[in-house]
């Protein structure tokens, strides 16, 4: 869907994304895909400065057309997974492209976490939005949850219906609040979680197992030695069943017993 261009065109949708914003005079946002620039015009208004990115020039060049009376808006043309953000932004607003939602959106917490007070407001494919918030053990529980739950504090803005669009899209959208915790993301911990989810209907022992050829320990007789270590409960436990808490306290004792290494 990357090259489907689709224009929100609900008046009260944009509103709820602006509330949600909370935008104030002293704001620095970045708007990725500014598209045609209407939800543009609607935030410009209130902050500082508007960063639009768009990709398309067309689009772009009939977006400052439009926006012409609007001075705090600078318009830059490129790809937002190439595009160095601009170090001063605060906030972060975009109906984003599907087609990149998952790694804008790694891009865009990782970003973020650095600057305090600041957040995100993103539309995302209803099913994407929906994977991110999801509980454990539930079929969407995912390690797209895992990310999201692990670095940001989530909040659902509001479903959007796919009729709020134009042309209107195959499918129904949310706008998802994110904002990161702002403490020091242990990739090792992300790199642990992304083995064992891929086999999350499994036991724990049996995905710790599974996973061996790209653990620190890969020999199956030493891991079955040290998982003694661990409760036998938590090894019999469903990977999809467990917390983002408990999956650290067992990354943690990983570590410890030389399973895993930072």
């Amino acid at each position: 869907m990357r090259n489907t261009q689709v224009f929100l065109k609900d008046k009260n949708i944009m509103a709820k994304i602006v509330n949600a914003a909370k935008l104030e005079k002293t704001d620095v946002v970045l708007e990725i895909g500014s598209g045609d620039g209407r939800l543009t015009k609607e935030i410009a208004p209130h902050v500082k400065t508007v960063y639009a990115i768009e990709r398309d020039i067309n689009l772009l060049d009939a977006s400052k057309m439009a926006l012409d009376g609007l001075t705090n808006i600078i318009f830059v043309h490129g790809d937002a997974l190439e595009v160095d953000f601009a170090p001063e932004v605060n906030k972060i607003i975009s109906n984003l492209p599907y087609a990149i939602s998952s790694p804008i959106t790694t891009k865009i917490v990782y970003f973020l976490n650095k600057r305090p007070d600041s957040f995100a407001v993103l539309m995302y494919q209803k099913e994407f939005g929906e994977r991110m918030i999801a509980i454990p053990g539930i079929r969407d529980y995912s390690m797209l949850s895992i990310f999201t739950q692990y670095t940001s504090e989530i909040e659902k803005v509001v479903n959007v219906n796919k009729k709020c669009f134009r042309p209107m899209p195959a499918v129904d959208s949310v706008v998802i609040k994110l904002t990161p915790k702002h403490m020091d993301f242990d990739d090792g911990f992300l790199s642990f979680c992304r083995l064992i989810f891929q086999h999350k209907k499994k036991n724990l022992y049996s995905a710790i197992i599974d996973s061996r050829a790209k653990l620190a320990i890969s020999s199956k007789e030493e891991l079955r030695k040290r998982l003694l270590k661990i409760e036998q409960y938590e090894l019999k436990k469903k990977v999809f069943f467990f917390e983002v808490s408990e999956l650290i306290s067992i990354y943690n004792i990983m570590l410890k017993i030389g399973i895993c290494q930072r």
